[in-house]
């Protein structure tokens, strides 16, 4: 009796010990409501939804997005400050759950906004500069200064939100041959050859032509690297391309409005599920929606669901380790609501359960060991 009720005693632990996680949260300091100190490390439980803050950085100015080194020993932030922008390397101690700060470098364009990086390089997003910058990475976690820039010119049709070009996302390809870069102000998506060792790190060799005042803001692709979805901030679309040595094409195109919306919105964020069969995407102003997208075999999308993220202004999300949660970060209310999700149906239900952070931004869970 007592083997048997050590066995289940050992079940249980493990099942509990499983859903410990850690996530990390990039913020805005500068909100008028509340105090960000910048980073924000929780420990954070999957099944009882329990957190903890574990530390908070001080004085890093608007570390909006992050973005851990692969092998998860550095973590690198922008930091949006206008002509006074720059980008942060920290080390990570996977123990105490800190960050140390390293290096810190200007850009050459101001309000980056995303930023990725692997063994050799940091790549930055500048919004405002309309620019791409590549940083080399040290193997100490310290960072050149830009070592290349690409600026990018031009006007939308939209004259409010596309007088000049801004760039929202840079992203790598699956087979990490390709970087891929938005542009919300000029509709359109760069490809560039990714050479990681070479005098020019980034070679453009193409572009894609988005319909037009649509705003291109995040993509992502799927594992095989042949789909990309690709959402659109000022039109509200969802695009299904197909990807072929650099070659863009659309495929499909999905509102995740209504055809007379006359609401204001701005879509946000977009994640794939593990298994490739749901997609999700975050919509902001009078929206504050999520909306869950089926994948067809095909790599089509169906919409299946829109519901509110009990927030105001989500920006990204995190779906948890175990799939089971979304992670919204609902910037004006200060809070990551949490979304139960149905591993099956892929349909979202509110927790009613909710991290308290002041103006969050990006999401981004962190596996201890893996």
């Amino acid at each position: 009796m007592k083997i048997w009720s050590s066995f289940i005693f050992s079940i249980v632990f493990m099942i509990n010990s499983s859903a410990q996680n850690t996530i990390i949260i990039g913020t805005y300091t500068n909100s008028e409501k509340c105090n960000s100190g910048g980073i924000h490390i929780f420990d954070f439980d999957e099944n009882t939804y329990e957190h903890q803050l574990k530390f908070q950085t001080q004085e890093i100015i608007n570390p909006s997005f992050v973005s851990l080194s692969p092998d998860k020993k550095f973590l690198f932030s922008v930091n949006e400050n206008g002509e006074k922008s720059t980008i942060t390397s920290f080390s990570v101690d996977e123990t105490k759950g800190t960050l140390t700060k390293i290096d810190e470098r200007k850009t050459q364009g101001e309000d980056p906004c995303f930023l990725i990086s692997d063994e050799d390089n940091v790549i930055v997003a500048n919004y405002s500069g309309g620019s791409i910058n590549v940083f080399k990475r040290l193997a100490d976690g310290k960072l050149s200064e830009v070592f290349q820039n690409i600026e990018f010119e031009g006007v939308g049709v939209n004259p409010k939100r596309q007088e000049k070009s801004h760039i929202h996302q840079v992203q790598f390809s699956p087979d990490h041959q390709f970087l891929l870069a938005t542009d919300l102000g000029l509709d359109k998506v760069y490809v560039f050859k990714y050479h990681p060792n070479e005098e020019k790190v980034l070679d453009k060799i193409g572009e894609f032509d988005a319909k037009k005042g649509s705003g291109p803001r995040h993509l992502t692709f799927n594992k095989s690297g042949n789909l990309i979805y690709l959402v659109h901030e000022l039109s509200g679309d969802l695009s299904v391309l197909s990807f072929d040595a650099g070659k863009i094409d659309l495929i499909q195109e999905e509102t995740l409005l209504s055809r007379k919306v006359k609401f204001k919105f701005r879509v946000a964020d977009i994640h794939l599920t593990d298994n490739e069969e749901f997609a999700y995407v975050t919509n902001r102003d009078d929206a504050d929606d999520i909306t869950t997208f089926k994948i067809l075999k095909d790599g089509k999308v169906e919409k299946i669901q829109q519901i509110k993220t009990t927030g105001r202004n989500p920006r990204n999300f995190a779906i948890s380790p175990n799939n089971k949660l979304v992670l919204i970060a609902n910037q004006d209310t200060n809070r990551i609501n949490i979304f139960a999700r149905d591993l099956k149906t892929g349909m979202l239900t509110p927790t009613k359960k909710s991290i308290p952070v002041c103006s969050p931004v990006n999401v981004v869970f962190y596996e201890k060991g893996k």
